[in-house]
This record gives C-alpha cells, sequence and structure tokens, in this order.
C-alpha cells in the first residue's frame, strides 16, 4: 500500500476542488469518524477490464505492465492463436458473455470440470487463458475480433469519473467477487454471506425467496437505520429486485414497504443530510446505467459520478464513508488467479449443467474473479492502491463490507465466510481531507 502522506498526484484540470486544501488532524478512533456507510454495487466489470488501463500510479496490478494473452482453442494452446488484451474496449460491449459458474470454470481453468482438489496446486488449473475460448464457444463464432472484446480493456480517458475516483481516494487492485459466477449469488453474499446454495439467478430472488438472515434483518435489530434506494424493478418476471427483496424476513418484517425506495429518493435524503445509517444502492439492470451489456460505459460512468456528488456535497459527507464495487466480471477477462480454499457461507451445494450436457457442483470454496473497488471518504488516503488483505483471511471480497460493519457497529458475523473476509477499517485515518473533489468529469464523449 501507498502510504496516504506520500502520495503526490496531480489532480484532473476538469475536476472542481473544494478549498482550502489543507489538512485538519482530529484525535479519536476510526469509529468515531464514519457514522454513514454508502455502497454502490455495479454490474458484470472485472478489475482489468475497467480498471487494468489505468495510468496514475504504477504500484497498480493491471494490465500496462502485463502482457495478457488468451487462446482462441484453450485446449490446444500449441495452436498458438493468442489473442492479446489492449486499449480497445467499446462503449457498448457487443455480446454479454457467459458468467455461469461453469462458464467461468471455462475461464479460468480452460476446462467445464477442474479438480476442484488439486485447483491450488496445479499451475494448468490457473492459467487464467480461457476467456477468449469461452466467448467463441458461446457465440459461435471463430471471429478474433468479437471474441476479443471480452479480454480488451479501457484507457483512462474512456473511464475518466471512475479513474477520477481512484486517483482522489482508495483502489483495491485485489478485490475478488464472492462467486466464481453471476449476478444474484454475488449479491447474495454482499448482503448476507452466503446465496443458500443458489448458483444461478433464479426465481427465488425475484419471490422474497431467500430464508437467510440478511445484514439488513441485523441491522434493523440492532436499531441501524438503513435504507434500499433502488432503481431495479419489484416482481417476478420484471427483471431483477432489489437486493433487500431477496430475503423472506424482509417481506415478512414489513421492510419490503418501508426501508425499499426508489433512486429518487436517495437524491433527496443526501441533498437534505438525512441518509440513514447504512445506505445501499440498486442501479437498474441492464440497459443503461448497471454497466452490464449492453449498458453503454458512458451511462454508467454518469450514473456513477452522480451518486458521488450526491454523497459528497451532501450535509453528511464528513461522517461517510462511501463503497464503490462490482458485482461480479461477467465474462471479462482478468489475469489474476482468484484464491482457492476458502471458507463457503454453509454446507450447501450448486449444481448445473455445463455446455458439454455434464455437471459440474460447486462448493462455493473459491472466489470470484477480481473486481473493480473503490473506498471513498475524506477520511482515506488520495491515490491509495491497497493490495492483499491485513488481516483475517488475508484477502478482500464482497464479504468483506459485512465484516467491516461487523467492526464498525459490533454485530455478529454472519457466517464462516464473513469472519474469514479481511477488513479495512486501516485504511480510515486520522487526517481529515478538504481536497476531495466537488464535482467529477463528465465521461467520454463516445459519440
Amino acid at each position: 500500500m501507498i502510504a496516504p502522506q506520500i502520495v503526490s498526484l496531480v489532480a484532473l484540470s476538469s475536476l472542481v476542488l473544494a478549498v482550502p486544501q489543507t489538512v485538519q488532524i482530529h484525535g479519536g478512533d476510526w469509529k468515531s469518524k464514519i457514522k454513514n456507510v454508502v455502497v454502490l454495487v455495479e454490474e458484470n466489470r472485472s478489475f482489468d477490464t475497467f480498471a487494468g488501463g489505468l495510468t496514475y500510479s504504477k504500484d497498480i496490478n493491471g494490465l500496462l505492465h502485463h502482457n495478457y494473452c488468451n487462446s482462441m482453442n484453450a485446449s490446444d494452446p500449441s495452436e498458438h492463436d493468442d489473442i492479446c488484451a489492449g486499449p480497445r474496449a467499446n462503449d457498448v460491449a457487443a455480446d454479454d458473455p457467459n458468467h455461469s459458474i461453469s462458464g467461468v470454470n471455462m475461464q479460468l481453468f480452460s476446462t467445464w470440470h477442474p479438480d476442484e482438489e488439486i485447483a491450488d496446486m496445479n499451475i494448468k488449473y490457473e492459467n487464467m487463458r480461457g476467456f477468449v475460448t469461452e466467448q467463441s464457444i458461446t457465440y459461435d463464432t471463430f471471429n478474433k475480433t468479437r471474441a476479443a472484446e471480452v479480454i480488451n480493456y479501457y484507457t483512462p480517458d474512456q473511464v475518466r469519473v471512475f479513474n477520477a475516483m481512484a486517483e482522489n481516494f482508495v483502489l483495491f487492485d485485489r478485490w475478488f467477487a464472492a462467486v466464481p459466477g453471476p449476478t444474484n449469488p454475488n449479491r447474495a453474499y454482499i448482503t448476507s454471506g452466503t446465496s443458500h446454495g443458489h448458483g444461478s439467478n433464479d426465481n427465488a430472488f425475484n419471490v422474497y425467496g431467500l430464508p437467510q438472515r440478511s445484514i439488513f434483518q441485523q441491522l434493523s435489530e440492532a436499531g441501524i437505520t438503513w435504507m434500499n434506494y433502488q432503481n431495479s424493478t419489484t416482481g417476478p418476471g420484471l427483471g431483477f429486485n432489489p437486493d433487500a427483496a431477496f430475503y423472506e424476513w424482509t417481506l415478512s418484517s414489513g421492510a419490503s414497504k418501508t426501508n425499499i425506495a426508489p433512486l429518487e429518493q436517495f437524491y433527496t435524503d443526501a441533498k437534505a443530510g438525512k441518509l440513514p445509517q447504512f445506505t445501499y444502492i440498486n442501479p437498474e439492470c441492464c440497459s443503461f446505467q448497471s454497466f452490464h451489456p449492453p449498458s453503454p460505459i458512458t451511462l454508467g460512468e454518469n450514473f456513477i459520478k452522480g451518486i458521488y456528488e450526491a454523497v459528497r456535497n451532501s450535509p453528511q459527507w464528513k461522517e461517510t464513508l462511501f463503497i464503490l464495487t462490482f458485482d461480479e466480471h461477467g465474462g471479462f477477462a482478468d489475469h489474476v488467479p482468484p484464491p482457492v480454499n476458502v471458507p463457503a457461507g454453509d454446507d450447501i451445494c450448486y449444481t448445473e449443467t455445463a455446455h458439454d450436457g455434464k455437471n459440474i457442483t460447486f462448493e462455493f470454496k473459491r472466489l470470484g474473479i477480481r473486481v473493480p473497488t473503490l473506498l471513498i471518504s475524506p477520511w482515506v488516503g488520495k491515490g491509495v492502491i491497497e493490495h492483499k488483505g491485513q488481516n483475517k483471511g488475508g484477502e478482500y471480497t464482497h464479504t468483506s463490507i459485512l465484516g467491516f460493519l461487523n467492526e464498525l457497529w459490533g454485530l455478529e458475523s454472519l457466517t464462516p465466510r464473513v469472519s474469514w473476509s479481511s477488513t479495512f477499517e486501516h485504511l480510515i485515518t486520522n487526517q481529515f481531507r478538504t481536497d476531495t473533489p466537488t464535482q467529477l468529469p463528465n465521461p467520454f464523449p463516445y459519440n
């Protein structure tokens, strides 16, 4: 990690900075500084795709200093038919890459059926070279340009908003999704520490079908205020529910009516200084603000810009920690193998049929692929790059958020995965920054 006091970065000229740019020293422990936590979970981008091309720090484990290639046929790499990552990602991805658990097996291990017992000991099972192969199989194409969309990445200018946020706050370059699979199982891990054996976006997520205790229930029982602001949908067959609506308790307790609100209410509450202690935000999915294909990158950037500026200019900013992450990689490539042999959230397994017609069984003992994650607050350093976790299991993953909330508010751990996940309270400093930007640059003008 780069120590905050030695980081010196030139702010983008398009940023509007608060003045004066002095540092005030405050006493007290980190818990006295953070009264409100805001979590925004976007969709379906890997770290390398979205942040692998950032140039403001050589300490970022991205693609600028790493020649990363995949083969069109991962089962026969001797063909030397390699496609290498480059700064050629499109505003709108032509295809939505496969991100089922079996599909991710192919992306990680170049087979749908890895030997789970030796996956952590044999380098051939951690080659991270199957992304392009999986794309060519899913879309039945030998068109290299089309298949290469999964491995290409954005330049800093193409992701101006995210780049500005990263330059000014903390970027995690070793934060892994909770599940090497799709959206809702990952979102369940984010909000309850387990998916209760669900490995796909099945109907249980649409009908308040998950029985486990969630962070929303836990906060209510502890008398801690919360709200799930959402621009999603709220019913079977209508798309993706807001994450609080996954759980039986949310419906039976009445929280579905009192604690789930339209996104417009978030902007109103932020401006008035009335955000709850825990704010959880769902974007729509998957057309215009979530980054999930076919959402344009430009519209997603504009969305996170608006959320940031609402938080930054709220009367509550001085006591707020804002966490921005992505639920999963969405099938887009990354060169860093995810950790294996980690605790599952529970002992319930998941089975699905792979492309070859054979079943795979997953025990949730491997993490998902790296996703871009930011820690934003006037109490964190500027331009900090955070690598491997420094406590507990030594890795950052989605359940690190739950672990942090446990530490902040004295809550009990919901699952073994939460207990294992590294937390990040050490990144909260005694220096209150007055140089954090009040506005971010506008998105890259693709058109």
